[in-house]
This record gives C-alpha cells, sequence and structure tokens, in this order.
C-alpha cells in the first residue's frame, strides 16, 4: 500500500481519439459563423440559386414534353427565339446523350464558376474572424496547446471549418441543383447524360474549396484585429478582380494577383465550355449567328486558359498563407 494515496483511477471511458478533437473545432467553428444573421441569409439565398437552377434544368427538360406549358410559351415568343427553341428541341430528342450533357455543363459553369463562387467568397470574408483573428486576440491558441491539441489539429478544424462554409454555399447548392433538375427531367437517361456536368462541378469544387479555405485561414491569421482581416479579404477580393479587368490590355500577368481570376481559369480548363459552345453552334445555326458578335479575343480565352500560370501564382499565393499561419499560430 503507497504512503500517499493519490486517489489515481483508472480511465474507463470511451476513447473518441483526435478526430474527435479536430470535428468539436469545425463544428464549434461553423456554428459561431452560422450565429450571424446576414450570414443564414447569405447561405439561403444561395440554396435559392441552386434551386433556380433546378427550375431551368426542369425547363429544359420540358422542351421534350410536346404538350408542356414551356412549349406551349414558347411559341408565343418571337420568330427568333421560337427557332432557337425548337431547334434545341430537336438537338435534345436527335442526340440526348451529346446535347444533355453538352446544355448541362454550360449552365453549371456560368452559374456555378461565375455567379455562385462570389457569395462563397463573400460568405468565406464574413466568417474570417471565427477562424485564427479571434484566437490571436484571447490567446486562445495556449489553451488549446494545454489541453493536449496539437497545432496540426487545430489548423485542421480551422480549415474544415472554412471548407464547411463553402460547401454550405457553393458545392451543396450545385450538387443538389445537378440531382434535382434529372430527378424532374422526363428521361431517366438524363442522370446518365449529364454525369459529366456532375463530376466537373465535384472537381472544380474540391479544388476551389482547398484552395479559398487554405488563403481564409492565412489572411484570418494576419492580425487579431476583425476588422482588419476582414477588410484584408474584401480587398484583396475587389481591388484584384479590378485589377485584372485593367491588365487585360497592358500587363496580362497581373491578372493573376486575383485569386478569382485564377480560379475562373482553374474553372475554364476543368468544365471547357469553349467546346460546348463550338458544339451548340454546330448544331444551331441560330446560335452561331450570336457568336459571330462575341470578340474573337473572348472565345479564345474560352478555349486556352492560362491554366499553368493560374496554378503556380495560387501555388504562391498558398505558401505565403503556410507561411504566415506557420509564424503567427504558434504558443507564445
Amino acid at each position: 500500500m503507497p504512503l500517499h494515496d493519490i486517489s489515481y483511477q483508472h480511465w474507463d471511458g470511451e476513447h473518441l481519439g483526435v478526430w474527435r478533437r479536430r470535428w468539436v473545432i469545425a463544428w464549434n467553428g461553423l456554428t459561431g459563423c452560422l450565429q450571424n444573421r446576414w450570414l443564414q441569409y447569405l447561405v439561403v439565398l444561395c440554396w435559392v440559386a441552386g434551386l433556380s437552377l433546378a427550375a431551368v434544368l426542369f425547363a429544359i427538360g420540358q422542351l421534350l414534353v410536346p404538350d408542356s406549358i414551356i412549349v406551349t410559351w414558347l411559341g408565343n415568343l418571337n420568330p427568333n427565339l421560337r427557332s432557337f427553341a425548337a431547334l434545341l428541341t430537336s438537338w435534345l430528342e436527335s442526340h440526348p446523350q451529346l446535347s444533355v450533357g453538352t446544355t448541362q455543363n454550360v449552365l453549371f459553369f456560368y452559374s456555378g464558376v461565375y455567379i455562385l463562387l462570389r457569395p462563397a467568397i463573400f460568405a468565406l470574408g464574413m466568417a474570417l474572424p471565427h477562424l485564427v483573428t479571434r484566437d490571436l486576440a484571447s490567446n486562445a491558441i495556449i489553451v488549446y496547446s494545454s489541453k493536449a491539441v496539437t497545432r496540426g489539429d487545430y489548423l485542421f478544424g480551422k480549415f474544415a471549418t472554412a471548407a464547411g462554409l463553402v460547401l454550405l454555399t457553393w458545392v451543396g447548392p450545385m450538387c443538389a441543383a445537378w440531382f434535382l433538375g434529372n430527378f424532374l427531367a422526363p428521361d431517366w437517361g438524363f442522370f446518365w447524360h449529364a454525369r459529366a456536368a456532375l463530376l466537373h462541378v465535384l472537381l472544380f469544387g474540391i479544388a476551389a474549396t482547398c484552395i479559398l479555405s487554405a488563403l481564409a485561414l492565412g489572411v484570418s491569421a494576419i492580425s487579431p484585429k476583425e476588422k482588419s482581416t476582414t477588410a484584408l479579404w474584401f480587398t484583396w477580393w475587389v481591388v484584384g478582380g479590378f485589377v485584372a479587368l485593367v491588365a487585360m490590355q497592358t500587363r496580362p500577368w497581373l491578372q493573376h494577383l486575383s485569386f478569382n481570376y485564377n480560379l475562373y481559369q482553374i474553372g475554364l480548363a476543368v468544365f471547357r465550355p469553349g467546346g460546348d459552345l463550338n458544339s451548340v453552334q454546330d448544331n444551331i445555326p441560330v446560335f452561331g449567328e450570336m457568336l459571330h458578335n462575341v470578340p474573337t479575343r473572348t472565345l479564345d480565352a474560352l478555349n486556352n486558359p492560362p491554366v499553368w500560370s493560374s496554378v503556380g501564382f495560387l501555388l504562391l499565393m498558398l505558401a505565403a498563407a503556410a507561411a504566415i499561419i506557420r509564424k503567427r499560430v504558434k504558443p507564445e
């Protein structure tokens, strides 16, 4: 019997493991972000946009139903639009294996990469204080370290918080639009014909989620002041987009200073809408006449995006973010 009773008792409870710790950090961060009412509205807006895209897919499917409301309504349009709708319907009926996938791929590119990605970036800007900024201000990282939470666990949890927000505002609505739109289609074959569009959504969604989450984590670790990190994120986004527009005519390499521009080029490489537009142009002459007014430089940008230079600049941005995180996120 020991001289001093230290009241030691062996732990008989359930061992949850390291992934439970990471999950707790990620879940608490995500729920903290969603306590912001404006961020809740933004998430709802993204899902409404996804449902709107599903409605567009449903309308395209109704073109194959002769007595549908859509077909009847199109008969009352002006001759040019009526001719375009008739040719589109004929193309859908004769070549569904090509036309359905092409149409949906173009729709998901423009609605997702060009439109819906912006609310996701805005949502990350609103959520920046919940990543690293507030922990720097309150010295919470020291507390985390004293609770057997490694820096890797902490960063993984915060990264998962940002990634979860992108999934809620971009990947989730896009995938829901694909499933719902094809579920309401008049033919179950739409699921098979549109498989490439879903694959492109997932590929780009995973890439954009990882890139944006890592960049947001780096920006949030720059300063313990919430307004400073949020302002820096939105300034980088807005000013970078403006620089990309101006540099298009002067110094094209400056466009890569905008992470949004680089993501757009990756989206072009993944979805390849230029080839789809050429396919539509070959099968619908009316659409080909519309494209005659599009500048040649725009069409070249769609068909030959500078994807490798965009990837290179994004890697440099991610390296800078990693350096900032390594320096700032550590116990004093």
